[in-house]
């Protein structure tokens, strides 16, 4: 089953459990798009899926985590034990660490390239020649020789 339609039956059956129908869901969302959702044949935006969790009394992430669940044929309770491990290794990696608009705006291949000089740049201090260090590195000797610190003596 599609994700779009197993998240349209979990909007469905949260706002039957609490006792709204699609009038009392208007003012957020038209009530034939909210029925098309539930059907599984109309995508709902983001924020208009937050403006519904929060008639619907239930936090967007709540929702997805068992749409999730649903989706995988997964019991709740022990989908939401993985998750939580799964999030816990993901925050302890540093995943979801922020970045500064600098180092956003530089990208993977900002990030790579910084990772590349330094790593240089210690196997340069620890005696290894240009080429040793493109082979360990994996990179060209051209690219050893853009990081390589020259001594002046």
């Amino acid at each position: 089953m599609s994700y779009e339609k197993v998240l349209g039956e979990v909007v469905r059956d949260v706002r039957l459990r609490a006792g709204l129908t699609h009038d009392a869901c208007a003012e957020v969302i038209n009530a034939s798009h909210l029925r098309q959702v539930e059907k599984g044949l109309a995508a709902v935006r983001i924020d208009t899926l937050v403006a519904l969790c929060g008639v619907l009394g239930v936090s967007p992430s709540q929702l997805l985590l068992v749409v999730e669940a649903r989706s995988a044929s997964l019991d709740v309770e022990r989908h939401l034990s993985a998750s939580n491990k799964h999030l816990r290794a993901l925050l302890d990696a540093g995943r979801f660490e922020p970045f500064t608009q600098e180092d956003a705006a530089r990208g993977v291949r900002g990030q790579k390239a910084d990772a590349t000089r330094d790593e240089t740049r210690r196997l340069q201090a620890e005696g290894l020649s240009k080429a040793e260090i493109a082979r360990q590195l994996s990179v060209t000797v051209r690219t050893v020789e853009r990081y390589w610190i020259k001594r002046t003596e």
